[in-house]
């Protein structure tokens, strides 16, 4: 007998609720003869999408259908499935990777990126003085100094890089200490304001950018990752240690390999 499997009950930030549920797709279609996945839609979100309608705007982006009604919850996997967390590459096959691609497309999106490459730097709640798993997920500039220069050697000297975070541009001045002039007028900075929805950067935009680029750096976050998933182009994945971001897919590319 099929059981109906929904993901539901958190609460966290927009990547790590919808890397949960992409989780539970994957699973289910991975065991589609003993599960069938019922989506749940997102009811709030942190990081200033606590409303219903902010929810809402959210829950039409990522264009997973709610079937709720067609079938009754046999089983809850609040916070995804662990063993697609720890076996990604087991359960991303191609045909499902084209599954959830299919539904992203399916709902009205902002435009594609205009630049080649993308990179998302997390801040806002991660600071280096932070305690915790904050300060883990912190990546000082130096690092970005040194790795973004090399995405740049990788590929045509035509490329240009849009960087999504949040925060003042004083903060990240120095990731571009010793660039070319060259290097830095190909670099775009798009730094929304932490918490609000309705930034003309903000997570809506930045995750439709990062998922049209060509060439994409990821940040240790979940955020990062699923777009990592939906991305058809050249993902660097940066892993993290938290449930779901620490084992990428085969094919992805290893952005600690940016320093070497």
């Amino acid at each position: 007998m099929i059981q109906n499997l929904t993901v539901r009950g958190k609460t966290d930030g927009f990547g790590c609720q919808l890397n949960a549920k992409l989780s539970g797709i994957a699973y289910c279609r991975k065991h589609d003869d003993c599960y069938r996945y019922v989506h749940t839609p997102f009811t709030t979100v942190s990081h200033g999408w606590t409303s219903k309608e902010d929810a809402d705007r959210l829950n039409q982006f990522i264009g997973i259908p709610d079937n709720r009604n067609e079938y009754r919850i046999d089983c809850n996997k609040k916070y995804g499935c662990a063993s697609v967390y720890k076996w990604p590459y087991n359960y991303y096959t191609h045909d499902t990777l084209d599954y959830i691609r299919e539904m992203y497309w399916s709902t009205s999106k902002p435009k594609n990126a205009e630049t080649e490459m993308v990179a998302h730097i997390r801040r806002g709640d991660v600071q280096w003085q932070n305690g915790g798993d904050r300060r883990r997920r912190y990546v000082r500039n130096f690092w970005y100094n040194i790795s973004l220069q090399k995405l740049f050697e990788l590929y045509p000297d035509n490329y240009r890089l849009t960087i999504h975070s949040e925060g003042d541009m004083s903060e990240f001045e120095s990731i571009m200490d010793g660039w070319s002039q060259d290097l830095v007028e190909r670099t775009v900075w798009k730094l929304a304001t932490d918490g609000n929805s309705n930034d003309q950067n903000n997570a809506i935009v930045a995750f439709h950018e990062m998922v049209t680029a060509k060439v994409l750096l990821g940040s240790k976050s979940g955020f990062s990752y699923c777009a990592g998933l939906y991305n058809e182009g050249d993902f660097f994945f940066l892993p993290s240690g938290a449930k779901g971001q620490s084992q990428g897919l085969f094919h992805w590319k290893a952005a600690k390999k940016l320093c070497d």
